[in-house]
């Protein structure tokens, strides 16, 4: 966090802070009904080993989530992603999150340089570590009737993106958010969505801002993704296929 600027640094604490928000007022709290929806067994026991569920404290309960999974269509094929959805921190925040997806315009540019390099970060919402003291407001069970809790931040907690927003933003050292030290190069442009970063320039300003944005996410132990475009002139980002090879360039 000491990359970032002080406006971004104020922002992302005004957003982490409402996630220890309890939804309940104390006299009332651990009594709202749980879903009866439930962790299936065997992705119990997936979400165990990867460290994404444990056992719930002795905490009197805070919050329940509703946990389900969707496929999502990847170019390497169906993935299915697990989803925590706490109803009741949902519905009781007002907050709303920061994350505008800009017209299509403003990733436009970008078609004009040589290559761009995309990545992105591997489940990063299961990356982002719950203070202790905030899991018993992300509750549910499993099939047998085991109280869980989340030990990662939940993927369907709508101040989610943002969090993951300024964190990614940080890592690919877009010029808005850090300090001007840890910031892309001019000659780079960067964008990020989520979890998403294209980086776009020449081949070898594409290229050399790439590796420092890899050892970026290394050295703040986050795992990146297996999709991954280096120095490319074709490429898809944002759902958008971009082809660099039959485009002008500026000179």
């Amino acid at each position: 966090m000491s990359r970032l600027n002080p406006a971004t640094l104020e922002s992302l604490m005004q957003v982490w802070g409402r996630v220890g928000r309890s939804p309940f007022p104390p006299s009332s709290s651990g009594k709202a009904c749980e879903g009866s929806r439930r962790i299936p067994t065997a992705d119990a026991r997936l979400l165990r080993k990867a460290g994404i569920i444990e056992d719930a404290s002795s905490t009197i309960t805070g919050g329940w989530t509703i946990p389900f999974s969707v496929v999502e269509e990847k170019t390497t094929g169906l993935r299915r992603r697990w989803i925590a959805w706490p109803r009741d921190k949902n519905r009781d925040d007002p907050y709303e999150a920061n994350v505008p997806l800009l017209h299509i315009s403003h990733y436009l540019p970008p078609v004009m340089a040589e290559a761009a390099s995309c990545l992105d970060l591997k489940a990063f919402f299961f990356q982002v570590s719950l203070p202790r003291e905030t899991r018993h407001l992300f509750r549910c069970r499993v099939e047998d009737g085991t109280l869980v809790e989340l030990t990662r931040l939940p993927m369907g907690y709508k101040a989610s993106p943002e969090i993951l927003q300024i964190i990614t933003s940080a890592i690919a050292g877009v010029t808005t958010v850090v300090h001007r030290l840890w910031a892309a190069p001019p000659l780079v442009r960067d964008d990020v969505w989520i979890d998403n970063i294209r980086s776009a320039g020449s081949r070898s300003d594409a290229t050399l801002w790439e590796a420092q944005v890899l050892r970026n996410a290394d050295g703040r132990h986050a795992t990146m993704g297996e999709d991954r475009e280096s120095g490319a002139t074709h490429y898809i980002f944002l759902g958008v296929q971009f082809d660099l090879r039959h485009t002008g360039r500026y000179p």
